[in-house]
C-alpha cells in the first residue's frame, strides 16, 4: 500500500516544543500529524489454463508529517512512512514482510496569504484521483501519473473573486530523487541511480508542470475543477532501454459535492439525516508512458461517494486504455466499492473490494483496514 492508499488524511494541529509553542502563535514550534493503519488485503488470481491462487497480506502503514516551524508562514516539512516496501508474491500469505521506512517528503514549506512554495523532496501536485477516489486500491493503479518523492520546486498563486471563486495556478520543476533518501531503510534497499532510466530520471530540473485548479465560483459553490500539462525529459538510455523518448502528460478533472439537505449542525450528520453525493471524473492521457517510446496510455475515473452520517459509501472505476506503437490496443481496469465507518474523530473503519484485470491476469481484491489518526 503506497502513503495515498489511505482511505482518510490526517488533521493538523500544531504543539509545544520546550519552551515555544506554536499553537499560541509563540515560535519556533514542532508539531506531528500522524496516521497509522492496520490493513489486510486478499486477493485471488483467476488464471485460465493454470488454476488460480490466494495471496494474503497484513501490513502496518504508520505515516507521520513532522513540522518545524519557524514562524507562521515558514516551516521544514518531513514525512515519513513505515510500510511494505516489497510486494507479497502470488501466492504467498504474508504478515509483516517486506516492511521498510520511506522519507516521502523533506523540504521547506511556505504559505502567504496569496502564495505557496515547497522546495526539497515534494510531491508533484497534478493528478487527483489518489486523494479524491474512494477506496484502498485506486491509488496504487494510477500511481504512474502521480509523481511522489521528487527532488525540486512547486510555487502557487492564488487569485480570489467573488464571482469566479479561487483560481490557483501552479508550477513545478523536479526530477527523480537519486539521494540516500531514495531507498528504504530498516531493511536491505537500493538506492535509484541516474543509470536506471526513465522519465524524470534527468538529474537536474528540467521537467515541469504546469497546473490550474479553480474551486469554489459563485453559481457552483461546491465545484473543483483541474487541468493540468506535464513535460518529462528521457532519462538515461541503458542496456535494458537502449532507447528513450520524452513522457508528456494532460490531465483534467472535476468533482462536486451535491448536500442533499444543507446543514452545518452536528446532530443531523450524526443521525444520518444529513446526505451529500460527491461525483468525480477524472482523464489523463500519457504520451511515452514513463519514456518509452510509442507507449501511449489513457486513465479514465470515475468515482461517486455517498456520506450518510458516520459512513462514506463509494464506488470507484478506473479504466487504462493501453496503445503502443505496432501492438493491438488493450484495456486494464480496477473496479472497487467501499465504506468508510467513523467510530470516533480519530479512528475509522474500511473494507473495500472490487476486481482488476492487469497484465493480461483479472483478480478479486478485497481488503479491511483500521486507521487511527490525530496530532500533537
Amino acid at each position: 500500500m503506497t502513503r495515498g492508499g489511505a482511505l482518510l488524511a490526517a488533521g493538523c494541529a500544531l504543539c509545544a516544543c520546550g519552551g515555544a509553542v506554536a499553537s499560541t502563535g509563540r515560535y519556533p514550534g514542532f508539531g506531528i500529524d500522524y496516521g497509522t493503519a492496520i490493513q489486510y488485503d486478499f486477493s485471488s488470481l483467476r488464471v485460465p489454463t493454470a488454476g488460480g491462487s490466494v495471496t494474503t497480506n497484513g501490513y502496518f502503514d504508520i505515516t507521520n508529517d513532522l513540522h518545524f516551524r519557524f514562524d507562521p508562514n515558514n516551516e521544514i516539512w518531513l514525512s515519513t512512512e513505515i510500510s511494505p516496501v516489497t510486494s507479497a508474491r502470488p501466492g504467498q500469505r504474508r504478515w509483516l514482510g517486506g516492511t521498510g521506512l520511506n522519507v516521502a517528503d523533506l523540504h521547506w514549506y511556505h504559505q502567504g496569504e496569496v502564495d505557496t512554495w515547497r522546495v526539497g523532496k515534494i510531491d508533484i501536485p497534478f493528478g487527483r484521483a489518489q486523494t479524491a477516489a474512494p477506496g484502498l486500491y485506486t491509488s496504487d493503479f494510477v500511481a504512474p501519473y502521480a509523481l511522489g518523492g521528487m527532488i525540486g520546486a512547486t510555487y502557487e498563486r492564488r487569485f480570489s473573486s467573488d464571482t469566479l471563486g479561487t483560481l490557483a495556478p501552479s508550477v513545478s520543476v523536479y526530477a527523480v530523487d537519486t539521494s540516500v533518501l531514495s531507498r528504504a531503510f530498516l531493511r536491505p534497499s537500493a538506492q535509484a541511480r541516474r543509470s536506471d532510466g526513465g522519465a524524470a530520471n534527468t538529474g537536474k530540473p528540467n521537467n515541469v508542470a504546469a497546473v490550474l485548479n479553480w474551486r469554489a465560483p459563485a453559481a457552483l459553490p461546491y465545484l473543483e475543477v483541474q487541468v493540468g500539462f506535464m513535460a518529462n525529459q528521457k532519462g538515461d538510455a541503458n542496456a535494458a532501454n537502449p532507447t528513450a523518448s520524452n513522457e508528456r502528460l494532460r490531465t483534467a478533472s472535476v468533482r462536486y459535492l451535491i448536500p442533499i439537505e444543507p446543514t452545518t449542525l452536528l446532530s443531523p450528520t450524526l443521525s444520518a439525516r444529513y446526505v451529500d453525493l460527491v461525483p468525480f471524473v477524472e482523464y489523463v492521457r500519457v504520451s511515452n508512458e514513463n519514456g518509452v517510446p510509442g507507449y501511449d496510455t489513457h486513465y479514465l475515473t470515475t468515482s461517486l461517494t455517498v456520506d450518510t452520517g458516520r459512513f462514506a459509501w463509494g464506488l470507484t472505476h478506473t479504466n487504462r486504455r493501453i496503445s503502443p506503437v505496432g501492438t493491438p490496443t488493450s484495456n486494464e481496469y480496477l473496479t472497487e466499492a467501499s465504506v468508510v465507518y467513523h467510530l470516533t474523530g480519530l479512528i475509522d473503519l474500511g473494507l473495500s473490494g472490487g476486481r482488476s484485470r492487469q497484465g493480461g491476469q483479472t483478480s478479486n481484491v478485497a481488503g479491511v483496514q483500521i486507521v487511527l489518526n490525530g496530532a500533537f
